[in-house]
């Protein structure tokens, strides 16, 4: 008899909204996250505002109630602790999962440790993996990469007030993080590879473009960057010149891509160009029978295709394949 039904893997918004979602159909269900519950969106700058709407990411089955129309970094991780308490959530932390083995009767063992290096192990007839896809920067593969100075995500802009700053990367979350830091004082560079910005989120593509023209937020483009020292950033331009410029930090905003090893070993193609898995786009099976993703994981790099707001219901994908899965009797003895 296996110890659970469904184990979810991630404690994330999308993990929480699926075994919301089971747990309503009648399974039972454990979450199990190495970190905090919502591990990544404590991760996010404090005082962050979503730029979606509260009706957009509230999860299944509860509003999210805010005073203003967009909630903040703080606003909706209480919401998602009361979400999970109202819900009644069996949610384990500081649990890693190393690994997933389906059985020969039929039921799956996931197996890792505890925070203090405890083994435990677990066995269920599914398994749905939620882990996110912001788990692994894309490095530069500079020299210097490694100093202190370097951070690839940034909490706090206050820091750095006073200092000179170079953000990396023209998307989004770089021109929202320049924007930041020039706004708390600091003296900030961009340094984009591409000719242009990409198109970004409407209030941001004139605010920043203005900055930089009016010499407020000095920019590279067509320019990479070739080493950093501790007082300095060595760029090239595609031409070949080189130029130096004053540095105190850089935050690399050059993208994420998810953790895919702990689906590769248990069974799950996954494109080694895209990080993406092998999944049935309706029910969010993947090729392993019985293993499930849900949350962004499941567009692997693409981090612009899949958010809070069309993930939400990835629950109601998971149930359908579950309805749909041929009975494994074998695993309920």
């Amino acid at each position: 008899m296996p110890d659970f039904d469904v184990v979810i893997i991630g404690s994330g918004p999308a993990g929480i909204a699926v075994g919301a979602t089971l747990q309503e159909a009648g399974f039972s269900v454990v979450i199990y996250d190495k970190g905090s519950m919502a591990q990544a969106v404590t991760q996010w700058p404090i005082y962050m505002e979503f730029f979606s709407t509260a009706a957009n990411v509230e999860l299944p089955g509860m509003p999210l109630v805010i005073t203003d129309e967009k909630p903040s970094r703080e606003e909706y991780l209480n919401y998602l602790r009361r979400y999970a308490t109202d819900k009644n959530l069996h949610i384990i932390t500081g649990h890693t999962v190393e690994s997933i083995v389906k059985q020969p009767e039929g039921c799956f063992r996931v197996d890792g440790h505890d925070e203090w290096g405890k083994p435990f192990q677990a066995e269920s007839r599914y398994v749905v993996v939620a882990t996110g896809a912001y788990e692994i920067p894309k490095k530069l593969d500079v020299p210097g990469e490694d100093l202190h100075k370097v951070s690839h995500y940034y909490k706090e802009v206050h820091p750095y007030v006073g200092k000179q700053v170079m953000v990396i990367g023209g998307r989004n979350g770089a021109a929202e993080a320049a924007l930041l830091f020039y706004r708390a004082g600091a003296h900030v560079t961009m340094v984009y590879r591409g000719d242009e910005l990409k198109p970004l989120k409407w209030w941001l593509q004139p605010d920043l473009e203005n900055r930089i023209a009016n010499g407020e937020i000095k920019a590279f483009f067509g320019t990479n960057v070739v080493e950093i020292t501790p007082h300095t950033v060595i760029l090239e331009r595609k031409d070949g010149s080189r130029e130096t410029v004053a540095n105190d930090f850089v935050v690399a905003m050059t993208g994420y891509r998810p953790e895919t090893t702990l689906l590769s070993r248990a069974g799950v193609n996954v494109d080694p160009a895209t990080n993406r898995p092998q999944i049935d786009p309706d029910t969010l099976e993947t090729n392993v029978p019985g293993i499930f993703v849900a949350g962004v994981i499941a567009a692997g790099d693409i981090s612009n295709e899949i958010f809070i707001e069309n993930s939400r219901t990835h629950g109601q994908n998971i149930l359908r394949g579950i309805k749909m899965s041929p009975e494994d009797t074998s695993c309920r003895q």
